[in-house]
């Protein structure tokens, strides 16, 4: 029986693969796709995702346009960008599907009080979330479980202590972490063995077609982009957003560990930072289920037959 998800992104040249994976996935049903500012600005982060559904064929899975900046920070831009191919330029040539005239947050709410979905899966900031669960508190009893790629329990990626994704809206990752509801976090530890190689990017190739095409488009432009920052920093470009699309349909890639999570909102250094705390010190309760280890050649596997089903749907 497939997982059916609501996914919440912010393309981004891997949140555009994410979509892909989830819309083409055997054992997922996508249910609807919503935007927020982060890796872009919002109106630019819902104009990839129409284009990127538009070109995947489902047209018929709603996309909703969301918060255009944090509960309360400034909003943050990411500021290395590919601005010759892929979706961080304007890309006039792709046609986009229509927006569902709901904001996000509203989408989110109205899809799990429908019963439609039971699963959220983020792989941006997470203020269209936060914003649902304040806004309509009752969702919490519909969502079953939260698989959130973000976070990281060593190194941040954008400062010493913080990971992007947080670090974009730590106030509502504060308030989704707090909800009471299942999570699964996929921190960037975790992440960066499962690297976007040459080998990897050939499979995706050999797909062909308009979704091998677009999908090796989408690697080759991340592998322009890297920018490995420290000496701890992984060989390659890790693939990262379609991932939490591919451990929530399949636990089995993934180990966790139960830990308690939560998020540095005074630290002058420390803001942004998930200080993860897997011995549960004094009596801390386990909110979270933390990846700690992924089968990187079966996480691998998956995400090639996601794209090659998705390339071989009739739709």
């Amino acid at each position: 029986m497939s997982l059916p998800i609501i996914l919440d992104c912010d393309p981004g040249n891997d949140d555009a693969l994410g979509i892909l994976v989830a819309a083409g996935h055997a054992e997922i049903d996508l249910r609807a796709v919503t935007t927020g500012a982060g890796h872009l600005t919002g109106a630019r982060t819902a104009r990839n995702a129409a284009k990127t559904l538009r070109l995947s064929g489902r047209s018929d899975i709603p996309l909703g346009a969301g918060a255009l900046n944090p509960l309360v920070r400034e909003r943050m831009i990411a500021g290395v960008l590919d601005m010759t191919s892929a979706l961080d330029p304007e890309r006039p040539d792709l046609e986009e599907q229509d927006l569902d005239p709901r904001h996000s947050a509203d989408l989110i709410a109205q899809t799990l009080l429908s019963g439609d979905a039971t699963s959220i899966v983020t792989t941006g900031p997470l203020t269209n979330l936060a914003m649902a669960l304040n806004r309509t508190p009752e969702i919490t009893a519909k969502l079953e479980r939260i698989t959130i790629l973000g976070g990281s329990w060593g190194l941040g990626n954008k400062t010493a202590a913080a990971e992007w994704n947080i670090l974009c809206d730590p106030e509502a990752a504060h308030v989704v972490l707090s909800a009471g509801i299942p999570v699964t976090m996929i921190p960037i530890d975790a992440l960066n063995p499962v690297g976007i190689t040459p080998d990897l990017i050939k499979r995706i190739r050999a797909i062909g077609g308009t979704i091998g095409d677009f999908a090796t488009e989408l690697l080759q432009s991340l592998v322009m982009t890297f920018r490995p920052g420290n000496a701890m920093a992984p060989k390659f470009m890790p693939l990262n957003d379609p991932v939490a699309s591919l451990v929530a349909a399949q636990p089995k890639l993934a180990q966790t560990q139960p830990a308690r999570v939560d998020v540095e909102l005074a630290g002058h250094h420390t803001y942004g930072r998930t200080v993860i705390d897997f011995g549960l010190r004094d009596g801390a309760v386990a909110n979270v289920d933390v990846v700690t280890q992924l089968n990187c050649d079966q996480t691998i596997n998956a995400f090639v037959d996601a794209l090659t089903r998705l390339a071989n749907l009739d739709i």
